[in-house]
């Protein structure tokens, strides 16, 4: 491996031959590259201008080069594209979902979830001396700053415990709610509802001014008479109420983005059309289901503010399942154009959806355009 990626060493007899073959011997109209970061872009040579010195030149020689790049790579796919000559077709990448808790973490948030509604009595002082105690053996002493192994919560004030009880809360909220890769991709598949959803509520969770968009847990936050980035802090800092009221208002966004899917899922639990009719419906009995959803979780908010960020949804949910990853295979195979398109990240930046284009890593549209200055 280290041979493959020496800036000095040439591509062993097996790796080049293997090249010659497929042109040569084999005759094929075109090569398809699979995956992201390979090897061929990264033969010795010139960083860009390829000259018949160069390994990469060499290797592909005349043989179109169609190459499948995850869409949230378009630094490298530009690589791909200047010193292999490739066309590359983006995948969509697997949907980010919360990493949730197991074992000893799940233990501790359901002491925490049981410490709440006792705090103020005697029981609260033990099942906290229960937290502290499962929090040491979960090496979150580590992270947050834990009270002495002898030391008795009991004869702390209920505020002075529940800062203790707020911080573990706050540290294993932030574990639960990193981003962790959920499965693989197959390309030219619809998402699954539970997919698209992980998505949605990522989406959902940004605020996007230049648009004019909300993000609704901003929205929710406001609904109880809070901003969300004080909400942020205070349970960053320890606060056991606003830790959970975060948890409230991530519970909320979940439940209605979910809602809102529900409406575009098939007998297969995928999501092959988005289907904006029934919420018209929906509205005519008391509400969207993403309202009901809300409402479920105690907040109360009106349809109409929250439309545009729906419609936002919806917009991307639509591009979400009109791939195009087969189809620009098959058009690249043929010989025809493949549609270019920005690369990144599909939540930060859902106009890199839907896949299956011809990755730049320049977005023209995403330039600041500077007037000229009157002299």
């Amino acid at each position: 491996m280290r041979l493959l990626y020496a800036k000095s060493a040439s591509p062993h007899h097996g790796f080049a031959a293997y090249y010659t073959y497929v042109e040569k011997v084999f005759g094929a109209d075109a090569v398809l590259h699979f995956g992201t970061h390979g090897s061929l872009e990264f033969m010795p040579g010139k960083q860009v201008g390829m000259s018949g010195g160069c390994y990469p030149d060499r290797l592909i020689q005349s043989t179109p080069n169609l190459y499948y790049y995850a869409a949230n790579n378009p630094s490298e796919a530009t690589i791909a594209k200047r010193r292999s000559y490739a066309a590359t077709i983006s995948y969509l990448t697997p949907p980010a979902e919360n990493a949730g808790l197991y074992k000893g973490l799940k233990e501790l948030g359901e002491l925490i979830s049981s410490y709440q509604p006792v705090r103020e009595s005697g029981k609260g002082s033990t099942i906290a001396n229960s937290i502290v105690a499962t929090a040491r053996q979960c090496n979150l002493d580590k992270d947050v700053e834990l009270p002495g192994e002898d030391e008795d919560l009991s004869l702390l004030t209920v505020d002075e415990r529940d800062a203790v009880v707020g911080k573990v809360y706050g540290k294993i909220m932030e574990i639960e709610s990193r981003l962790l890769p959920c499965g693989l991709h197959t390309v030219g598949v619809p998402p699954t509802a539970e997919e698209a959803i992980a998505t949605l509520v990522n989406i959902a969770s940004i605020d996007r001014p230049e648009d004019g968009i909300e993000s609704l847990p901003r929205m929710i936050a406001r609904s109880v008479g809070r901003d969300i980035e004080e909400v942020y802090r205070k349970q960053s800092a320890g606060d056991l109420a606003d830790a959970t009221l975060l948890n409230r208002i991530t519970e909320a966004v979940r439940g209605a983005v979910r809602a809102s899917v529900e409406r575009s899922t098939d007998m297969n639990g995928r999501v092959s059309e988005v289907n904006p009719l029934a919420a018209g419906l929906a509205m005519m009995t008391g509400g969207s289901p993403m309202k009901k959803a809300l409402q479920k979780e105690g907040f109360e908010l009106d349809d109409v503010p929250m439309q545009p960020l729906w419609d936002y949804c919806e917009f991307c949910l639509k591009q979400v399942v009109a791939d195009n990853e087969m189809g620009a295979l098959l058009e690249g195979l043929d010989g025809n154009y493949i549609t270019p398109g920005p690369g990144g990240d599909p939540i930060r930046n859902p106009l890199v959806l839907p896949t299956g284009k011809n990755m730049h890593a320049l977005d023209p549209q995403a330039i600041p355009k500077i007037g000229r200055a009157h002299v």
